[in-house]
């Protein structure tokens, strides 16, 4: 009777097989989708995000925040699980501060985000 190809040994995964770092990232990812979808959870609190409204050039608010990193009239720097957001712009003020909900108000003329570390 004919060998079968390989030996015998099953066929190779298309993704290599292995149980690597890509590979459980990808789970994590998977089942914190999953878990998003089946709990109805908002994906700021399952990712760690921080939820961001801007009204205008006048205000910002960000919610879920670590807290007030650097404030000056022209920068303001909030930490959040994903990094920094960076406010710029002139006479800015901190408004609100409360347990995970902080704004800025004055002329903003831009937000940037700087990763973690």
């Amino acid at each position: 009777m004919p060998q079968p190809v390989g030996g015998g040994r099953p066929a190779a995964r298309p993704h290599g097989g292995d149980a690597g770092p890509n590979r459980r990232t990808g789970l994590r990812a998977r089942l914190r989708a999953a878990l998003t979808a089946g709990l109805d959870l908002p994906l700021e609190i399952v990712f760690d995000l921080p939820r961001i409204t801007v009204l205008g050039h006048l205000q910002m608010t960000v919610e879920n925040h670590r807290g007030l990193l650097e404030f000056r009239p022209e920068r303001v720097a909030i930490g959040t699980g994903a990094g920094r957001v960076v406010v710029l712009g002139r006479d800015l003020t901190v408004g609100v501060v409360r347990d995970g909900e902080i704004s800025v108000t004055g002329e903003l003329t831009a937000v940037h985000f700087e990763g973690p570390g």
